[in-house]
C-alpha cells in the first residue's frame, strides 16, 4: 500500500503558518521587553538623599556600607546542609577596571577550579553574601560587575579575596546556575516562585540591583531587559531562511 505524498500547496500553506507564527513570536517577545524597561523607567522613584550612584561617584570611591541598611540580615545557622564549593563552570577573569582595550586581567580563575561559591557563614542569607562571589553590585556598564572574586582553596595571597574587582556577568551567572543546580534547598527556592531556572538565575544575580531600585538608590543598566536578544536574531534568522524559500519556485517550494 501506497503512502500518498505531501502536496506542495499544504507545505506551502504550512510555510505561511511557521512565518506568522515567527512573527508573532519575535513581535510579542520584542513587545515584552520594550514595555518591561519603560515600566522600570516609569516606576523608578529616586530617594530625597541622591545616592552615590546618584551621584555618579565612582565604585572604587563608594562606601558600599552606604547600602547595608537596605538589606536585611539572618540569625541562626540554615536547617539544611549546603554543597558550598563547586568546580568553576567557565574561566572567571577579574579587572581593576572595565576593560576598555589593552586591560590586562588582575586576577584569574581557571575553569574547573574549586571555589567557594557559598560562603559557610554569611550575614545576609544561607545561599549568599553581599559584595562576594555572584552576590555583586552593578556598576555604571551593563553586564560588567563589581565584586570580590570567588575563594579558592589554592588562594596564595587571601588578600586578593578581599579587594573588589570588575567581572562579566555572564561569568556570575554561570557560577550561580551551578550553585543552584548543586544545592536542592536552591532549587527549591527556585520553584517555590515558579521560576525556571534561567530565571531564577536571572533573578539572584541581580537581587543588589532589585533592592536598590526598590529603595530609590539606583536604577541599574543590569534591569533592563534587551529588546533584541539572541533569540530573536535566531528567530529572524529562521524566518529569513523561510522566507527564502517561498520567494523561490526554483526551489521546488511553491503554492501550485
Amino acid at each position: 500500500m501506497s503512502v500518498p505524498s505531501v502536496s506542495r500547496p499544504f507545505l506551502w500553506w504550512c510555510a505561511v503558518l511557521t512565518v506568522i507564527i515567527l512573527i508573532c513570536v519575535v513581535v510579542y517577545r520584542t513587545g515584552s521587553a520594550w514595555v518591561h524597561n519603560h515600566q522600570l523607567r516609569k516606576d523608578f522613584s529616586a530617594a530625597a538623599t541622591d545616592s552615590p550612584y546618584v551621584q555618579g561617584i565612582p565604585l572604587e570611591q563608594m562606601d558600599l556600607s552606604a547600602y547595608s541598611s537596605y538589606f536585611p540580615g539572618i540569625s541562626g545557622e540554615p536547617e539544611y546542609s549546603l554543597t558550598h564549593r563547586i568546580e568553576a563552570p567557565v574561566t572567571l577573569q577579574y579587572y581593576t577596571e572595565i576593560p576598555g582595550g589593552a586591560t590586562a586581567v588582575a586576577l584569574e580563575i581557571p575553569k574547573g577550579t574549586m571555589i567557594e561559591a557559598i560562603p559557610p557563614k554569611s550575614q545576609g542569607s544561607s545561599f549568599y553574601e553581599l559584595g562576594y562571589g555572584y552576590t555583586s553590585y552593578p556598576t555604571y556598564e551593563k553586564g560588567w560587575r563589581y565584586v570580590r572574586p570567588f575563594k579558592t582553596a589554592e588562594d596564595a595571597n587571601p588578600a586578593l579575596s578581599e579587594k573588589y574587582y570588575y567581572v562579566q556577568m555572564d561569568s556570575l551567572e554561570a557560577v550561580l546556575d551551578s550553585a543552584i543546580r548543586a544545592n536542592k534547598p536552591f532549587r527549591a527556592a527556585v520553584r517555590q516562585q515558579h521560576w525556571t531556572l534561567e530565571r531564577g538565575t536571572h533573578i539572584f544575580a541581580r537581587y543588589i540591583d532589585d533592592v536598590l531600585n526598590k529603595n530609590g538608590a539606583y536604577l541599574s543598566p543590569d534591569l533592563f531587559y534587551r529588546v533584541v536578544d539572541r533569540w530573536s536574531f535566531m528567530l529572524l534568522g529562521g524566518l529569513g531562511v523561510i522566507v527564502v524559500v517561498l520567494l523561490r519556485p526554483s526551489l521546488g517550494f511553491s503554492r501550485i
